[in-house]
């Protein structure tokens, strides 16, 4: 199952309007998701097919292959407020699990792993081909909002005032706060700043903590008790204030693929490259995808065709900048390639790739660990240490004591300390 939900000034805009504007936003909203699983039923669902044990002398078996399927089966359910009773518009898409081959129209399982690769991807494209349908159809325009250290930029409706945005985030700023409890629990504990990665789980789990019971109302009286709750703000009728914001709409022009030049594609794809090498170590095209929206986030495309066919475009400058890990496309007879010519021996956008930057990084850290021109820590030293520690409440193991006599002696300019999560490795290093 699959949550799409547009940006909150989105919903903020929905909720306070009368019934037929209501109907327009939600109605590219729909328009989005339908993008969406358009994309996902032909680039992401596939199955497997051939034998899934190793082969043996009496079983010759044969390779795994991902095999295109007919398409994807799917239930949409439309909701219109949080957990904290605040507008927002979003549609749960449960995708069945089984899914007919296309080559013998056979009903197999639904390949899990490719469908979750692109998890990060399917909300940034559900998101900027929202906001070409409301810039091309409504004329509303869009700009880029900073959430925070710890969060990208949000693409927003730029007639809804962020104070009104604020005034709807209940859930999000329930969040907010105990994503804050917990960063600073984890600092307060490893003496240091979580890392992304570790602050997108922090978050998650903030995400569940926070979540408030499900209250069951009808929409319109969401609506009017939104409305009541708005209208201080604006000081006007919110349903007024929709009507004169989309009737003061001003269509913009919008960007055909061909308008794009190649020289930009490819400057962009190496900023895509770099941040993506910023945030993880190795990646794959769907992380390039969904960097590639966001760095565009300002761009509006006439369709969301074009917005697909420059969006790959710049994954494509990005993943030919970064390095590839992972070798070149097998050969398969031409029984086992898709209709693109590529083997279904090998997984679609499966490439693993790094920078040249990092590499160059490991490189260095390899060479400093062959270098023996650190200077020596003696064994009392070390000793000594371990007792003030013990004055402070840090008492360590006979593991933890010999891993830092080894360290300490080796002599070399980066030593490797390698043990599992809770073996005390924080606490050596304090």
């Amino acid at each position: 199952m699959r949550f799409f939900g547009p940006p909150k000034s989105v919903s903020v805009l929905w909720g306070l309007a009368d019934a037929g504007a209501q109907q327009l936003i939600m109605q590219a909203h729909h328009d989005a998701v339908a993008q969406v699983m358009d994309l996902f039923e032909r680039e992401v669902a596939a199955t497997r097919t051939g034998a899934t044990k190793p082969a043996t002398q009496a079983d010759a078996g044969g390779a795994v292959l991902q095999a295109d399927v007919a398409g994807v089966a799917a239930a949409w359910f439309d909701h219109h407020g949080s957990r904290a009773g605040d507008p927002q518009a979003h549609t749960h898409v449960v995708v069945s699990a089984k899914v007919k081959t296309a080559a013998d129209g056979k009903w197999r399982a639904l390949g899990g792993r490719p469908a979750h690769q692109s998890l990060v991807a399917l909300p940034a494209h559900h998101n900027a081909v929202l906001a070409d349908i409301l810039a091309r159809d409504l004329g509303l325009e869009w700009e880029a909002r900073e959430r925070g250290r710890d969060r990208n930029p949000a693409l927003e409706l730029a007639a809804v005032p962020p104070e009104l945005v604020a005034e709807f985030s209940a859930r999000a700023a329930g969040i907010d706060s105990e994503a804050a409890r917990l960063i600073a629990g984890y600092q307060a504990k490893h003496g240091r700043r979580p890392s992304k990665r570790v602050i997108l789980t922090l978050r998650q789990q903030a995400t569940l903590m926070a979540r408030p019971g499900k209250q069951i109302r009808s929409l319109a009286e969401s609506a009017a008790e939104w409305r009541d709750r708005a209208a201080p703000l604006l000081q006007a009728d919110p349903a007024s204030w929709v009507s004169s914001v989309l009737g003061s709409a001003v269509r913009q022009p919008l960007l055909r693929a061909d308008d794009v030049p190649l020289g930009v594609i490819e400057q962009v794809g190496r900023q895509v490259m770099a941040a993506v090498g910023d945030k993880r170590s190795t990646w794959r095209r769907w992380n390039l995808f969904a960097e590639a929206a966001r760095q565009t986030m300002g761009w509006r495309f006439a369709t969301a065709r074009d917005w697909e066919a420059v969006t790959n475009l710049i994954a494509d400058a990005a993943q030919q900048a970064s390095l590839r890990l992972t070798p070149g496309e097998p050969l398969a007879p031409a029984g086992l390639r898709r209709g693109d010519g590529s083997s279904q021996l090998r997984p679609k956008h499966s490439t693993l790739c790094a920078s040249e930057a990092l590499y160059a990084a490991e490189e260095r850290l390899i060479a400093l660990s062959r270098q023996a021109t650190a200077p020596v820590i003696g064994l009392g030293a070390v000793q000594a240490a371990a007792a003030e520690a013990r004055q402070h409440g840090i008492v360590l193991g006979e593991d933890q004591t010999d891993a830092l006599e080894r360290v300490a002696a080796s002599g070399l300019a980066v030593d490797l300390l390698v043990g599992p999560a809770g073996a005390g490795n924080t606490t050596c290093r304090v």
